[in-house]
């Protein structure tokens, strides 16, 4: 029997307007579920949410699909339009960004905290 699957497959609160957003699995492999998540976060921005956090905590597999996808959301929010940054790297995404020499074009922060600060 499998373990039954999270409802939702991320989750995002509203710190201050910035949304801080919070993978609820540990996996992003499935392409659908993918794109779930990716249109569900352009809905975000187009409802005015351009300050964005993606906190990586717990996610341990991450496909290039998702990489692409983070690529063009990062691509979507720059300034002075938006700004988009990541922390809380598991070793196996930051292994992945490191590889993919994506250093250079995302923000990185180690914790959700210091995101944050990093918008004021």
């Amino acid at each position: 029997m499998s373990a039954p699957q999270p409802r939702h497959h991320f989750e995002w609160d509203n710190v201050g307007g910035i949304a801080v957003v919070r993978f609820m699995t540990t996996a992003l492999r499935d392409e659908r579920i993918i794109r779930s998540i990716f249109d569900s976060l352009d809905k975000l921005v187009e409802s005015g949410h351009t300050r964005m956090v993606l906190n990586f905590a717990g996610l341990e597999a991450f496909a290039s699909f998702a990489i692409g996808k983070v690529i063009r959301l990062n691509d979507r929010l720059q300034p002075p339009n938006g700004r988009l940054v990541m922390c809380s790297l598991t070793p196996t995404v930051e292994e992945i960004v490191d590889i993919m020499n994506l250093r250079r074009k995302f923000t990185v922060y180690t914790g959700e905290r210091e995101a944050l600060e990093s918008f004021v």
